[in-house]
């Protein structure tokens, strides 16, 4: 504004309106930045000598704010405050609490005041500890609220702590607006939940997911109903410039309370923009939100951005370099300054596999073209390196990207070349697996031959990619339909091989085999001979066998990992799938890492519990040591004698000389009889005596 018509005669002719703080401290700050501080000191205090006699005390009160709080002008500010507010005493009640003769600076405390004075019975209020609540009534004896609270009920709460710490709420805010109004809150949770975020976010402030989930829960809505509510809202939230979400979870949603418009200014920001996720994300929300990008400053700063992103991609993050030549082909917009051709020749001869693997599967068919219009050839000679080893998705994309571009013969001697010479690998008899046209058409490999190279591949030790592959293969198997189908293409010969090494082979888990095994013999009963062979042509197996104590400890650890653990982990996995961006979730890549673990531990045990028995070793013969019998060792060198109980495969406990049957100790011993002289892991001893459980190992074993 134009300061030559302020002056003290001015400053003090505001007190024939409202005054406006705002606009009182921007005047009165421009006359001190212009080397007039003592004017603006003057007429500041003439108007608070007018203000204060006219007993307009709010409006004094900001005046004296400025003189006390900006200028330092006035000396004793707590005693200029009493003074003003004299005449009322439940006002002066407030004054020491909010923090005037403390250490607080002086214009929060009265920020402070205001705040308590504005505060009336029936008012709703949020505190962070305690929640929503509504004042009940204001005590000035003893200087505190009484607020019923929803966390808490009925609490006093200190005039100095609700300075600082309640909030009072308008009738716009989210916590409100259900108290108001609950049941159009219902709704719009329902019907829009974009606009509950919305009012979140302007009733809170900027903040993550995971506090945006704390203070909807469960004072909005139950957790059940976070993971369908947070869909919905970030497909709607997608579509609204006015929101921001972030790619990591921990980052906070942003919300432009006054919009967001995609202009020229917008554009100008994207050009100045140097981290090179971060564009990505602008990016991203260009195409999801369908922004124009046909005006010139789009295309200039596009443009720019795009070659600043190739041209500028670390040697470690080819795959940066490669998502700059896919936006640039998806916003049709070619970067500035770059040998576009030997760029692209340099991505070929890059390490490929790392870059496809890390682009998303969405984005390869884009940078295959690219690579493929510029230099066919040597596409598809580096591309016969890679089909072998990249995982199944990204060889999705590279066969449906090599076969519309005319090197489907190309293709063919790939992948004709590795199934012939049994290297194939397991993305690769998955794609075979599930391109049967093409496997026909090409004259691949046989239905059954197909099902024996996959049961190779699938007994070879695995990880990352390839194990993700090779459990797709087997998760096959149990497609009853197709093992049926696969298995009724071979001789009689080819069937019981196959089954054979089902039953034998260690490419699988108990269980799997065993579901694997029904559902071939329900089709093929034939062939149960091979799972059940008579007794004259296979000798029998000895059972492993542990205590009954022992197999119920185990069975109960099942239990526990099967209905406690997985259940558990299973709700890990959806509350962690609701933050969204699987590729940078570590909450969700660690619950689905204990979700293998779980179920690999799960399935040792079953394994376990199906192969051991459990046994009250009755009727032991003391012929000779076994299981199920007490030992009397005397050592030759010590004269010392020890007696120890032999038990089953999973028995110990120290303290009652109970050992296992797998220890070297009870190896050792096992078939030995009374007077024999055996060496043990501890020296050389004598047999002394072999001996029945006595009533507290038999009692133990029961337990």
């Amino acid at each position: 504004m134009d300061l030559e018509s302020v002056n003290e005669e001015w400053i003090v002719g505001l007190a024939d309106g409202k005054i406006d703080k705002a606009k009182l401290f921007k005047v009165l700050g421009a006359l001190v930045d212009a080397g007039r501080g003592s004017e603006a000191d003057q007429g500041a205090q003439q108007l608070f000598q007018q203000l204060a006699e006219a007993d307009r005390v709010d409006e004094a009160l900001k005046v004296l704010a400025w003189l006390g709080g900006v200028r330092r002008s006035v000396k004793d500010v707590e005693g200029s405050v009493k003074k003003l507010l004299s005449n009322d005493r439940n006002a002066l009640k407030m004054v020491e609490p909010a923090g005037f003769g403390s250490n607080l600076p002086v214009l929060e405390c009265f920020a402070r005041l205001a705040h308590l004075r504005s505060l009336k019975p029936g008012m709703l209020c949020y505190n962070e500890t305690w929640g929503f609540g509504i004042i009940e009534d204001i005590d000035f004896f003893y200087q505190q609220l009484e607020i019923e609270f929803d966390r808490k009920g009925e609490h006093e709460m200190a005039f100095s702590y609700a300075a600082e710490a309640l909030e009072v709420l308008d009738d716009d805010h989210i916590l409100a607006i259900k108290h108001n109004n609950p049941a159009e809150l219902d709704r719009l949770v329902k019907e829009t939940p974009g606009e509950v975020v919305r009012m979140a976010l302007g009733s809170y402030g900027n903040m993550s997911v995971a506090r945006l989930m704390e203070k909807l829960i469960p004072s909005v809505m139950p957790e059940a109903a976070w993971k369908k509510f947070w869909e919905g809202a970030r497909r709607e939230l997608k579509l609204d410039a006015s929101v921001e979400i972030p790619k990591k979870r921990s980052d906070n949603i942003v919300f432009h309370k006054d919009g967001l418009a995609y202009d020229d200014e917008w554009f100008a920001m994207i050009a100045q923009e140097r981290d090179i996720e971060g564009l990505f994300e602008r990016f991203k929300e260009i195409i999801e939100k369908n922004i124009d990008i046909t005006t010139d400053a789009a295309k200039e700063a596009l443009s720019n951005r795009l070659s600043f992103i190739i041209k500028g991609a670390p040697s470690a993050r080819p795959e940066w370099k490669a998502e700059g030549f896919i936006y640039a082909r998806v916003f049709e917009i070619e970067p500035t300054d770059l040998d576009t051709a030997k760029m692209i020749r340099d991505l070929i001869d890059d390490d490929l596999v790392t870059m496809l693997d890390r682009l998303p599967s969405r984005q390869l068919q884009t940078l295959l073209s690219i690579l493929i219009e510029n230099d066919r050839d040597a596409v598809i000679a580096t591309l016969s390196e890679v089909i072998p080893v990249v995982s199944h998705p990204v060889l999705n994309e590279v066969m449906a990207a090599l076969i519309a571009h005319g090197a489907e013969e190309d293709v063919r001697q790939i992948m004709a070349s590795a199934v012939a010479r049994r290297t194939a690998s397991s993305p690769m008899l998955l794609w075979c697996q599930r391109s049967g046209e093409y496997v026909e058409k090409w004259d691949l490999i046989s239905k059954g031959d197909l099902a024996f190279r996959v049961q190779e591949v699938l007994e070879v030790n695995s990880a990352g990619a390839m194990l993700r592959a090779q459990n797709q293969l087997r998760e096959r198997f149990q497609t009853e339909e197709w093992l049926h189908d696969v298995m009724g293409a071979m001789t009689e010969q080819q069937r019981r091989d196959f089954l054979r090494r089902i039953h034998e082979g260690n490419g699988w888990d108990a269980l799997d085999r065993k579901s694997v095994v029904a559902k071939v013999l329900r089709k093929f009963p034939e062939l149960q001979d091979i799972i059940l062979p008579s007794a004259s042509s296979a000798p029998r197996k000895q059972v492993p066998q542990t205590s009954a104590h022992s197999y119920a400890e185990r069975q109960k650890q099942l239990e526990r990992i099967m209905t406690v653990d997985i259940p558990e982990n299973s709700k890990e996995i959806e509350v962690a799938r609701s933050y969204g961006d699987l590729r940078e979730n570590a909450e969700f890549k660690y619950a689905k890492e204990r979700q293998g673990l779980l179920m690999a531990q799960g399935a040792q045990l079953a394994a376990d519990l199906e192969k051991v028995k459990p046994t009250d070793f009755a009727d032991v013969d003391l012929a000779f040591v076994s299981p199920g019998c007490g030992v009397e060792l005397a050592y030759k060198e010590t004269g010392i004698v020890e007696t120890y109980y032999i038990l089953g495969v999973w028995d110990q406990d120290e303290s009652l000389s109970i050992i296992s049957s797998e220890t070297r100790l009870a190896k050792a011993l096992i078939g030995h009889q009374t007077g024999d002289v055996v060496e043990i892991p501890a020296g050389q001893c004598e047999v002394k005596a072999i001996l029945p459980l006595p009533s507290g190992i038999k009692a133990w074993i029961k337990a």
